[in-house]
């Protein structure tokens, strides 16, 4: 589009005035101040030769136009057009002293004059005060609410925000950086990650921008620090920690301009492993199973077991068994893969494993050489997760298995949790399940075993209290951290047979008064009614549609659910629930089997409790401030592996 051409047009009457998306899309291009130039000139030349009053009204949108592309854009010379209009405003005063003569109503002119001048004025308050209002926004944001989905929804909406400058003309992501490097200093790792995370969260959008200048005086600033802590060796020792944790974050500054980078150099910026290093391999030829080793004290499951996953499914790390008792009601057993039945808690391997999070499932292959695992990064290595710990069909495993007795109206009449050996004897996908609930099969134990899952999933359906706004949202969802919630067949057996055991579980730390790692779903209200009065002050002072847009965004996000020590889970309606039943893929469920052992297994004591206590309360933090940059890295490994 060429702007000047089309506001000529419309100038002069001939010519339509060009539509808002039109302009964007040209400012966007980091045209913005020269389209601001075209507008100031265009404006000054029909004020020269104006003849009429309609050419003002006209100059009037124009200038209308300059404030909508000032007020969706953040980088513009706010000085250059401050002395834009200081001429302007001068210019209107010299046409109207010499060009008296030519006015029949002068008075009319001065009137119509005025329109422009409160235009101007309204031109002035945008430009000076814009930036330091969305600075204070996005301060707001990131120190009021500590709520990445907000920042990450507000940069969705308006791009721009991510290179806002304070009052002093300190870009967003230096105080970021000088937020971070202070946490560090005084080793808090929750804000550590949390500052680190908003520094990742900044580097994935496609709208940030940092000069040279700026990006040496952020180093300039960490060598200042780590001169600071490393002047001798002593020092350095003493401050191993804390360089550790300002040389990852200096990586990520100089390496954030390359734009060739492989899927490692990817990884490594959100400080994500791929690969496994030679000690955690090794430790796999310590891995025994059932027929290679002795586990006593472990009861061997003899009831029908079988597993439902996808076709593609690698890791199996759940299965299922339900019988119908002699007094009407169902034995339902949930057999879940135990990983500390193998190793230790406080192993290398586990501890790697918590440190990864969760297990990756990427679109696209990432190795371009034959490997059927390559579009997954796993917490353990695959020898393990997928072969010697997954239960797999016709091989018998260690597993943590759930049983319990549920009578027609979903009540829990008995539960029981133990250590077990299990063997499953059938592999099936949903579509091969969902098709034997209809027309049956050969097998009749298999065929009885699924109906009765079939029969004892519509009784806990009764007990279901999730909300219909969390139903609908996680459905479709892509969120490995959540259940996937569908209520149709093989699926619906799966969810409600994890959603009892992750409430079941949960119910009997809460009921003891045990430590555990809950998850947990609350909306604060009080956030959004902050939300509200912040963006409709914005809306009073500017008047701009894109505040409320934001506002309406921001207003429907519905939040994620997170881990912590204590509090309910909103979505699904339960004062108590964990997750547990996906240890070969999920930190959290390592922890709470850890807390399994400690609390169920054994009599635990006083000290052991406040351990417990403090161990679970560090991994929430880690494991919150992980989940970020790995979505994060997923979008950019998408945007860089889109084929």
């Amino acid at each position: 589009m060429n702007i000047e051409k089309a506001f000529t047009n419309y100038l002069k009457g001939t010519g339509p005035k060009p539509k808002e998306n039109e302009i964007m899309n040209c400012t966007e291009m980091g045209n913005c101040d020269v389209v601001i130039s075209v507008l100031f000139k265009l404006v000054n030349e029909e004020i020269n030769t104006m003849d009429d009053t309609k050419t003002l009204d006209r100059c009037v949108e124009v200038l209308k136009t300059i404030g909508t592309i000032l007020n969706n854009q953040c980088e513009f010379n706010r000085k250059k057009i401050a002395r834009k209009i200081y001429k302007l405003d001068e210019k209107l005063d010299r046409v109207l002293e010499e060009g008296h003569k030519k006015f029949i109503n002068i008075n009319k002119i001065k009137s119509e004059f005025n329109k422009v001048r409160r235009q101007l004025d309204i031109l002035l308050e945008v430009n000076e005060e814009k930036d330091s209002k969305q600075y204070d926004f996005m301060h707001f944001l990131i120190e009021e609410t500590k709520n990445i989905t907000y920042l990450e929804y507000a940069l969705k909406k308006m791009p721009a925000l991510a290179n806002v400058k304070d009052k002093d003309e300190v870009p967003l992501f230096r105080n970021l950086l000088s937020s971070y490097l202070d946490s560090v200093m005084l080793l808090k790792e929750e804000d550590i990650l949390y500052y680190k995370n908003l520094i990742t969260l900044l580097l994935s959008q496609k709208s940030f921008k940092l000069s040279d200048a700026e990006k040496r005086k952020c180093l300039e600033d960490i060598h200042k620090l780590i001169n600071k802590l490393s002047y001798n060796k002593k020092s350095i020792k003493k401050n191993q920690q804390k360089l550790d944790h300002i040389s990852n974050i200096t990586n990520i500054i100089k390496g954030m301009e390359d734009s060739e980078k492989s899927i490692t150099d990817i990884a490594a910026k959100y400080n994500i492993e791929i690969f496994f290093n030679p000690t955690h391999l090794e430790q796999l030829s310590l891995v025994k199973t059932p027929k290679e080793g002795n586990f006593a004290n472990r009861r061997v499951v003899d009831e029908y077991v079988l597993s439902i996953d996808g076709k593609d499914a690698i890791e199996i790390d759940d299965a299922l068994s339900c019988i119908k008792l002699p007094n009407g009601n169902y034995r339902l057993g949930v057999h879940i893969a135990s990983v500390l039945s193998y190793f230790p808690y406080e192993s290398e391997i586990v501890q790697e494993a918590i440190k990864r999070n969760q297990s990756i499932y990427l679109p696209y292959k990432y190795q371009k050489k034959e490997n059927d695992f390559s579009r997954t990064i796993p917490i353990f290595p695959y020898e393990f997760s997928a072969n010697k710990a997954s239960l797999k069909e016709g091989e018998y495993r260690l597993a943590r298995s759930y049983f319990f007795e549920i009578d027609s109206e979903g009540n829990i009449v008995k539960e029981d949790f133990a250590k077990t050996i299990i063997k499953n004897q059938k592999q099936l996908s949903y579509d091969e399940v969902n098709q034997i609930i209809e027309k049956g099969c050969s097998d009749k134990t298999l065929e009885e075993t699924i109906q009765n899952l079939k029969q004892v999933t519509s009784h806990l359906d009764k007990k279901t209290t999730v909300t219909e706004l969390y139903d609908k949202l996680k459905e479709f969802s892509e969120d490995y951290s959540e259940l996937r919630v569908s209520k149709v067949g093989s699926e619906n057996i799966v969810y409600q047979s994890m959603l009892l055991t992750g409430n079941r579980v949960a119910s009997f730390f809460a009921k003891n008064n045990y430590p555990c790692l809950y998850r947990i779903h609350e909306v604060n209200e009080e956030t959004n009614k902050k939300l509200q009065a912040m963006i409709n002050e914005l809306n009073k002072t500017y008047s701009i549609q894109q505040f409320k847009n934001l506002y309406q965004v921001i207003e429907g996000i519905y939040p994620k659910g997170w881990y912590g020590v204590d509090g309910r889970h909103v979505g699904l309606g339960l004062d108590h629930y964990c997750h547990c039943t996906s240890v070969l893929r999920r930190a959290a469920d390592i922890v709470v089997e850890h807390a399994l052992e400690e609390c169920y297994d054994k009599e635990p004591t006083e000290e052991k409790l406040k351990k417990l206590q403090d161990e679970i309360a560090s991994k929430a933090i880690e494991i919150n401030a992980k989940q970020s940059p790995i979505d994060f890295f997923v979008k950019e490994y998408q945007k860089k592996y889109h084929h």
